[in-house]
């Protein structure tokens, strides 16, 4: 390898390993307010975590890994 491809690579015992990436940053949580008419149970993608929203009006705190993908649920309003 030349121009410094091989940066990123470790050599152990005649075979090549990638080194870890960093895990994601953790940002702030957010409040999120459920609208539906029932009750709606998400998992988180990002952090694994079961929000449950058991009826209408419920409010549940959200990982701030997960807060992007789940902004664009349908029935899931951003209180804080």
């Amino acid at each position: 390898m030349c121009c410094g491809q091989g940066r990123g690579l470790v050599a152990a015992g005649g075979k090549t390993a990638v080194t870890a990436r960093k895990p994601a940053p953790v940002s702030s949580a957010a409040l999120y307010e459920y609208t539906g008419a029932t009750g709606m149970t998400v998992l988180g993608p990002i952090s694994g975590a079961r929000y449950r929203f058991d009826r209408p009006g419920a409010k549940v705190q959200i990982d701030g890994r997960d807060v992007s993908s789940l902004a664009g649920l349908p029935h899931l309003r951003r209180v804080s």
